[in-house]
């Protein structure tokens, strides 16, 4: 087996750094895209360092083929491909992990553990800054105190002027769909962009309101961490953003349904996101700024009611264009594939990053990376 990396989804906004960082690390990759001339572009910023495929991720025969020439496989591709990649995987023999399922598609993607176990890989679930960095730090918050009872996931953002920081698709379903918590040890659904409050992040990002909202986190957090009784997702929102997409829906222009117009038939969603992801791509020219991904462990500690928290801020990366979210993502995807070519993970079947990802590790690699991980302890004595 070829010891590679290879990135599916390699030239869109997060699979393009992704694919950055991994060189700059000294992995051979290779870059698969459906678009040959952006790929020749990643191409040529690598000075020839990587290889490039065209490839339609709905060929299951030539994904199959193409994994086979890797070790691991990195999933940037929109979510709705996460089973398909998976499977692909498991019949070529390749451990894979992708940017999370939304909730919904990756309790889709547990039911596969048999499957990958038989072919004897490994399927990480939610492997970018959150869900992603945001598993590990709870692991490593719940295994450092004695008994941990809530764990609350918070991320804020300075940057303004993008009315979309990623993947558009995903925003507008957590938009619409309900939001999850866990609350008194019961999983439950309330109104999106419910339960809003106030969050104090770090100096550089300050105090910002926050919003619950549908996360990768709540569908398998139960059941790694079955004794913690509260857990809570909560993203920070642009008004200007929320104001938008509600009048995208009073206009019809979010609706799945088909329409026939002038004798084609068309899905409102798919034109509008398609149109938005090209039209503010070049138009909106964002002030970015820095964001931080927050993660409280509350619990008992020596007797003590204790807490910890755990902050990672991110800012701009010049030198890649990239902004702080796509940063934030595709770091941690590149130190998981790193991990996994160089077997510092070894469990397989389908498991979430804070059941296979040993958390001091992860750190110690995700402090040699540009962003700032600040880590700090408080006990009460009772």
């Amino acid at each position: 087996m070829m010891e590679k990396v290879v990135v599916l989804g390699a030239t869109g906004t997060i699979g393009s750094v992704i694919v950055k960082d991994l060189v700059g690390s000294g992995v051979d990759v290779i870059a698969a895209d459906l678009e040959q001339s952006k790929l020749e572009e990643l191409k040529k910023w690598s000075e020839e360092k990587i290889e490039v495929k065209t490839l339609n991720i709905k060929d299951e025969r030539a994904t199959i083929d193409l994994l086979k020439q890797g070790k691991v496989c990195v999933n940037a591709t929109n979510y709705i491909f996460n089973i398909n990649v998976m499977k692909a995987s498991a019949a070529a023999g390749v451990s894979v992990l992708d940017l999370g399922g939304l909730f919904n598609r990756t309790k889709e993607q547990l039911k596969l553990d048999e499957e990958m176990k038989d072919a004897n890989v490994l399927s990480i679930v939610g492997m970018g800054s959150d869900p992603g960095v945001s598993n590990v730090f709870s692991r490593y918050g719940v295994e450092y105190l004695d008994g941990a009872e809530e764990i609350h996931v918070r991320y804020g953002s300075t940057t303004s002027g993008a009315t979309f920081t990623f993947a558009i698709d995903t925003i507008i379903d957590e938009f619409i769909n309900p939001a999850l918590v866990v609350k008194d040890g019961d999983l439950q659904e309330i109104p999106p962009l419910g339960d809003e409050e106030l969050t104090v992040f770090h100096d550089d990002i300050g105090a910002q309101q926050t919003y619950s909202i549908i996360h990768s986190e709540l569908a398998t957090f139960p059941t790694s961490f079955p004794n913690v009784k509260h857990i809570t997702y909560k993203d920070s929102w642009d008004p200007n953003t929320i104001e938008k997409i509600k009048t995208l829906i009073l206009l019809g222009l979010l609706d799945e349904n088909s329409y026939e117009i002038r004798g084609e038939t068309i899905i409102p969603r798919r034109q509008t996101v398609s149109m938005m992801q090209t039209v503010l791509g070049a138009k909106e020219k964002p002030n970015w700024g820095k964001d931080a991904l927050l993660v409280e462990v509350k619990g008992v500690k020596n007797g003590n009611k204790a807490s910890v928290k755990l902050e990672m801020i991110t800012g701009y990366q010049p030198e890649w264009n990239a902004s702080p979210t796509q940063y934030a993502t595709a770091v941690p995807a590149s130190i998981v594939a790193q991990m996994l070519l160089n077997e510092e993970i070894t469990e397989k079947g389908v498991k979430p990053p804070e059941q296979c990802v040993d958390a001091n590790t992860f750190i110690s690699y995700l402090k040699q990376k540009n962003v700032k991980v600040n880590i700090t302890y408080t006990e009460t004595e009772v």
